[in-house]
């Protein structure tokens, strides 16, 4: 009998340790690399994210933290979704970041990170972008307004305009790097 026993522990180890040599490959396959400090105090230059595994694109809401392109060509950022398709977005003096959620009549104010260094403030222009004065645009179908966590360090929809929906990459689930972080 004791041969018998030390057989199943060695099959649940066996089958453990495979499991957890998969878990450790597919974080390091999909798991997403923050780069600078754009994300910050959410995210930090270094974090690797994982995406969730059972949204996609339909599925962002206003206020997930995704990872997408603002062009086809371009590069994998990582940033919030302030708002989407149908809402009217605007950056007041302040800086102060308001939506009209589609279908509402009153504006919410958005918290964001105090410091918004030399990036432009006042927004925005029909195309997303910031503009010279504030004012009110509307988000047009199948595209989101972004902004980094710490918008003075952030390069997003005020650089970039309207970030198309369908490049959405990942709807950003939990930090995987640092443990714990």
């Amino acid at each position: 009998m004791g041969i018998r026993v030390w057989r199943v522990v060695g099959v649940v180890t066996g089958v453990l340790g495979a499991f957890v040599v998969a878990a450790v490959v597919a974080v390091a396959v999909l798991a997403i690399p923050i780069t600078g400090g754009s994300m910050e105090p959410t995210f930090h230059d270094g974090d690797r994210v994982l995406p969730h595994p059972f949204l996609g694109p339909d599925d962002v809401e206003r206020g997930d933290v995704v990872a997408t392109r603002f062009s086809a060509d371009g590069p994998l950022v990582v940033k919030r979704v302030i708002a989407v398709a149908g809402d009217r977005v605007r950056i007041d003096p302040g800086p102060v970041v308001r939506v009209l959620p589609a279908g509402e009549s009153e504006w919410r104010a958005i918290p964001t990170a105090a410091d918004w260094g030399a990036k432009p403030v006042e927004c925005c222009g029909p195309d997303g972008k910031a503009a010279p004065v504030a004012a009110d645009a509307l988000v047009p179908a199948g595209k989101l307004f972004l902004l980094g966590d710490n918008p003075g360090g952030s390069d997003d929809s005020r650089a970039s305009g309207w970030a198309p929906r369908d490049l959405v990459r990942a709807i950003v689930w939990t930090t995987v790097w640092p443990i714990g972080g």
